[in-house]
């Protein structure tokens, strides 16, 4: 299945080179394009055995741990390579937390999800970057090797470059009780119809969290809610959309339009059956 992206005309060609090497970039992902990231092979020896022994240069690296400032380059569209960054890195709670970023275009704190560390291996999905999925392992010489999946299988290296400074995404404040729940509607593009489904629930700490699902990804964060009053507004990264919208009276409907890119079209969320306004 396509994404929303993918579903519309493709954005008209701009004049700033940064923002178009993104693009090239997140079009490159959602079609599934060739990764060429060249990575050395060479493996490093094991530490002799013996209780008085040094370990080797290639331990060393490893047991520097998979947290800090980390850089690969993947191919986007034709000849081109865009400079990906991760940043990766445990929290107060000893829980592991990443940011990413691409340079060329300016961007930081880009939002990862799902992040789980094994030993020398860590998983994620890149939100801002299709919801592409990654698989690493480190290795002894000190890089980070493995695929991702956009959604063809492809190799990738990131290298470390420094010390980890992650940026998380803001918090949004809860929202009220005729917003909370589950909404669903099917969004009308010229290249066909998509089915999204979006979730508003109220967290301990007066925040909300919320996703979004559509005909091919589940979980998708939504950031930068804001309610005031009947008025709804928020944003979805991993489709580069935003959306603004109004409650019906009776809280069952939302009405509104999701701009992707530069296209606004009308949508329209009925709040689904069994999950009455409170």
């Amino acid at each position: 299945m396509k994404t929303l992206m993918n579903r519309l005309p493709r954005w008209p060609a701009i004049s700033n080179s940064s923002s178009m090497n993104l693009k090239s970039l997140l079009f490159a992902l959602a079609a599934g394009a060739v990764i060429a990231i060249t990575a050395g092979c060479g493996k490093g020896k094991e530490p002799p055995v013996g209780t008085n022994a040094a370990p080797s240069a290639d331990q060393l690296k490893t047991d520097a741990g998979l947290d800090g400032h980390w850089e690969a380059d993947i191919a986007a569209e034709g000849s081109q390579r865009i400079r990906v960054t991760l940043d990766l890195a445990k929290n107060a709670k000893s829980e592991w937390i990443a940011s990413m970023g691409v340079p060329s275009a300016d961007k930081t704190g880009m939002a990862v999800k799902d992040v789980a560390v094994n030993g020398t291996s860590v998983k994620f999905v890149a939100v801002d970057l299709m919801m592409t999925a990654f698989d690493l392992t480190l290795g002894r010489d000190g890089s980070m090797k493995g695929r991702i999946s956009s959604p063809a299988s492809q190799s990738v290296e990131f290298k470390r470059t420094g010390e980890a400074k992650v940026e998380l995404p803001p918090t949004s404040p809860a929202v009220s009780k005729e917003l909370e729940g589950d909404w669903e509607g099917s969004l009308k593009t010229p290249n066909g119809s998509a089915r999204l489904v979006f979730h508003f629930k109220k967290q301990p700490d007066q925040t909300v969290a919320a996703t979004v699902d559509d005909d091919n990804r589940v979980g998708m964060p939504i950031r930068d809610v804001k309610q005031t009053g009947q008025k709804v507004e928020f944003a979805v990264d991993a489709e580069h959309s935003t959306f603004q919208g109004s409650l019906n009276q009776a809280s069952t409907e939302l009405a509104g339009q999701l701009t992707v890119g530069p296209t606004p079209m009308p949508l329209t969320l009925r709040k689904k059956s069994g999950q009455p306004p409170k």
